[in-house]
């Protein structure tokens, strides 16, 4: 495990909290075994009452560090509370022994069960106030309110804060759970619930909260979300020393200048620039608490992830009404925008009443889309609740969901909030995706073969009047649904690497699997029409005349005449049509007369010298332009001598 050194003690990236009922004794503990007093506030220290989040560092036997992280237990401050859970490793859960369970108990195991906290340390205080008989009580009620839960089977130890009794035991218990915890999301980009944001002299401003993921570093540069404000590091502090680096799990506090005028506080999130979302339509994998009796579509409620509260509206999408008796997929429509990932934990509690009443998983994040069909949505969700958090799965569905339209490699980077160099390298490895490497963009392999068999079948169509042609232009492929503009460049560009497609001047694509043997009749009329082009030479003739001379009708004709195009055999040319071989013999033209004249065209001397006349010279003089041999400029035509067309030429003397 990574761990980072604050003044030569080594810090244990785990975290612990507390919960439990307001007055139960959990900062009295946390003062016991830390000798810190979490209660930072004035008016805490006034009242005796955990308002906002305390902070603890316990030292480990080892001399490691651990953070204690002591939350409110007033139901007022719920919000608080919650705040302060959503990154635990560990629990613990703080009863009285003298008054046993109670409503916020309650409340807070049903935040720590939804937020998926696994290890927890049950602590009975005031043992001291009671008898054994009482204590007893209390433990088998502490036994019973965990059963079925993630704690079901949490040891409870006695405490007496004030006298001491108990607190080794609390200490060596909760390290033994420490040592079980394995973290691997240090390993990801930088994110961090921002907990508080406060000044201090001589450092500026000062961004504390628990990081979800990834490491951070002073010098490096991060943005605030929502808002995209870039801000830099300028130093990190944990556990009262400064770092050279603070990994998820370390409770961090972060000097960021950049932050002293920027509305940034508790719900912001720190995090390494453009990787991460903000939207305010949340899907999700939602259950209800068992206590819950059911919750109706478009119910108002409180939606918390991270360390943000925001009001939004719940979207059931398969139902209008959902009991607990199971998970759901559910969109959560916030008044607000938010910043979180796909894996991240979330509670919805009621506005009114104010109370805890599900949670469950994010699936995805959006800005508000446009119109949507519930049970359409509900199908794509299921599809990646059915994923997981595993990205290889997720972008599989993902691309599923996009379909014909595909996903840049970006897009998948900030969707699932990874990094675009790991999404390429992913999407080159999983056989189920094409991965198109001149655009950057993803789809599924099957949608490439449908737009392949989309793309031949629309082929089929245009020529279908010209049986014998094999060739269309790339402008009159029109993009439909299965086979969108960037689907066609990447059907296109696969049948060129194998072979089967060439591209032709004019914008035209040949399919060469067209170009099967002609009957013997055809290919007769085809040797014909082309032989009676290269006999009239610089003097063509106009497709009507070539009919009426080969005595065609227009179908048969056009038919034909595609054909022998396709072959290279023709060319047009303005109004006329050439032999192939002709307009080879005028490029040859072109270009030694350009080479006896410093590189400028005479175009009296290349008129006699081709026997043609001014009618057929300029339009074609205007094609060889387009092949890109010659180029008119103030009413001068040069030859291009960089052209390909140019060194080819030169290749072939």
């Amino acid at each position: 495990m990574t761990e980072a050194s604050d003044q030569g003690r080594p810090i244990h990236p785990v975290m612990v909290g507390t919960a439990g009922h307001i007055d139960h004794g959990k900062s009295s503990l946390v003062r016991a075994m830390t000798g810190i007093d979490p209660d930072r506030l004035k008016e805490e220290k006034e009242r005796g009452l955990t308002i906002d989040l305390g902070f603890a560092r316990f030292p480990l036997s080892d001399g490691r560090l651990m953070g204690i992280i002591d939350v409110p237990g007033h139901e007022r401050f719920i919000r608080n509370m919650v705040a302060g859970s959503t990154a635990l490793d560990i629990a613990l859960v703080v009863i009285a022994a003298d008054d046993g369970v109670m409503p916020q108990t309650i409340e807070h195991l049903d935040i720590l069960e939804l937020l998926g906290v696994e290890r927890g340390l049950v602590v009975l205080t005031k043992v001291d106030l009671v008898d054994e008989e009482i204590a007893e009580v209390a433990v088998e009620e502490i036994r019973d309110l965990l059963k079925g839960t993630k704690l079901e089977g949490a040891d409870i130890v006695r405490v007496s804060s004030p006298a001491g009794i108990g607190i080794d035991e609390v200490k060596e218990k909760l390290e033994a759970l420490s040592v079980e915890v394995s973290r691997t999301s240090h390993e990801g980009h930088f994110r961090m619930p921002v907990q508080r944001v406060f000044q201090l002299k001589g450092i500026g401003t000062v961004v504390t909260g628990i990081p979800l993921s990834g490491s951070v570093c002073p010098g490096d540069s991060l943005e605030f979300l929502p808002g995209s404000r870039s801000c830099k590091v300028r130093a990190v502090h944990a556990y009262g020393g400064e770092l050279d680096r603070a990994v998820a799990g370390h409770s961090t506090a972060l000097s960021i200048p950049d932050a002293r005028n920027a509305p940034v506080g508790r719900g912001h999130v720190v995090a390494a620039p453009g990787i991460f979302k903000e939207g305010d339509a949340v899907d999700v994998e939602l259950e209800l608490l068992p206590r819950v009796r059911s919750i109706e579509h478009r119910r108002p409620v409180r939606f918390h992830t991270g360390t943000s509260e925001c009001h939004g509206t719940l979207l059931l999408l398969d139902r209008n009404r959902m009991e607990p008796d199971g998970k759901v997929v559910a969109r959560v429509q916030l008044d607000d925008v938010v910043s979180c990932a796909p894996g991240d934990s979330f509670l919805l509690r009621l506005q009114n009443p104010v109370v805890t009443v599900g949670g469950g998983r994010i699936l995805r994040l959006q800005k508000t889309p446009g119109r949507y069909r519930r049970m359409s949505l509900a199908d794509d969700l299921h599809r990646l609740q059915s994923a997981g958090d595993a990205p290889e799965r997720r972008i599989v569905e993902e691309l599923g969901l996009v379909g014909a339209a595909g996903w840049t490699s970006g897009e998948l980077a900030v969707t699932l909030a990874m990094d675009r160099g790991e999404i390429e390298e992913l999407l080159r490895e999983l056989p189920e995706v094409h991965f198109y490497e001149r655009g950057g963009r993803a789809y599924l392999r099957e949608i490439v073969e449908s737009g392949r068999a989309e793309l031949f079948q629309s082929v089929e169509r245009m020529l279908r009047n010209k049986p014998l042609a094999a060739s269309i232009k790339r402008a009159a492929l029109r993009p439909s649904r299965d086979l969108p503009l960037d689907l066609q460049k990447v059907v296109l560009d696969e049948l060129q690497k194998e072979g089967r497609v060439r591209t032709r001047s004019g914008g035209r694509v040949l399919f060469l699997d067209r170009l099967t043997p002609l009957s013997a009749g055809d290919q007769k009329l085809l040797d014909r029409l082309v032989g009676t082009c290269e006999e009239v030479g610089f003097r063509p003739l106009t497709a009507d005349e070539l009919r009426e001379k080969l005595a065609m009708s227009e179908a048969d004709y056009t038919s034909l005449f595609a054909r022998a195009e396709d072959e290279g055999m023709v060319d047009s040319v303005g109004d006329h049509i050439y032999g192939s071989t002709v307009i080879r013999k005028a490029l040859v033209a072109i270009r030694n007369d350009c080479l006896r004249h410093d590189g400028e065209l005479n175009i009296p001397e290349l008129r006699d010298e081709l026997g043609t006349s001014r009618k057929y010279l300029i339009p074609l003089l205007e094609y060889v332009d387009g092949l890109g041999l010659t180029q008119l400029r103030s009413g001068v035509r040069r030859l291009i001598s960089t052209s390909e067309l140019n060194e080819e030429l030169s290749g072939s003397e």
